[in-house]
């Protein structure tokens, strides 16, 4: 198994430990634009979560959290299948401890997503940018349609200066970035040249 960027194994374990014992720490994560995200991805897909099962990872002594995802739409990338697991480090110890990895995203079993993928079983996330890999999807009975919020449940009004920009509630005619719009400035995107010129 390759290891993550040059990160050993037993280093994720120890971060992962230090996390365990000390809930404070803050893990350490790049800011992300939205062509970081796009061009940075492997995969991008929206599906809903179907499976939540945690398994021991004897490679890395550590516990995984298995995500599955079923009913996929593929923007990016092969999934090479109908569902997409995705491996995340943290879960229950033999003994009872729980591994938590601070800033990891947590999951409901039937919610919809948008993953921004890379690293699968190489990284400790595989997300790009761990939580800003993430994106909400909730249906709008007012406006009809699906719209999009990020980790944190916010709805995204749309991109200010290439980066997800919340809904403000004090800006009256903000609304909710739709489904389909996301999914229109993904594809855009992935016309565009990424990197330095």
């Amino acid at each position: 198994m390759q290891t993550p960027r040059g990160l050993t194994s037993p280093f994720l374990l120890v971060l992962g430990l230090v996390v365990c014992v000390m809930p404070a720490w803050a893990t350490s994560v790049l800011d992300q634009t939205f062509p970081d995200l796009v061009h940075q991805a492997e995969v991008i897909a929206v599906g809903t979560v179907t499976g939540i099962q945690e398994q021991w990872d004897v490679s890395r002594q550590a516990p995984i959290t298995q995500m599955t995802f079923a009913n996929l739409t593929v923007l990016k990338g092969n999934t090479g299948a109908e569902r997409m697991t995705l491996d995340f480090l943290g879960g229950h110890f033999p003994d009872g401890r729980v591994l938590m990895i601070t800033g990891m995203p947590q999951f409901t079993m039937g919610e919809k997503i948008v993953a921004f993928s890379t690293g699968n079983q190489q990284y400790f996330c595989p997300l790009v940018g761990m939580w800003q890999g993430l994106l909400r999807v909730s249906f709008d009975p007012q406006r009809g349609e699906e719209i999009v919020r990020d980790n944190f449940h916010r709805p995204i009004a749309g991109l200010h200066d290439q980066k997800f920009a919340t809904v403000q509630p004090e800006v009256a005619a903000q609304e909710p970035l739709s489904l389909s719009a996301l999914e229109d400035l993904i594809t855009q995107e992935m016309g565009n040249s990424y990197g330095p010129h």
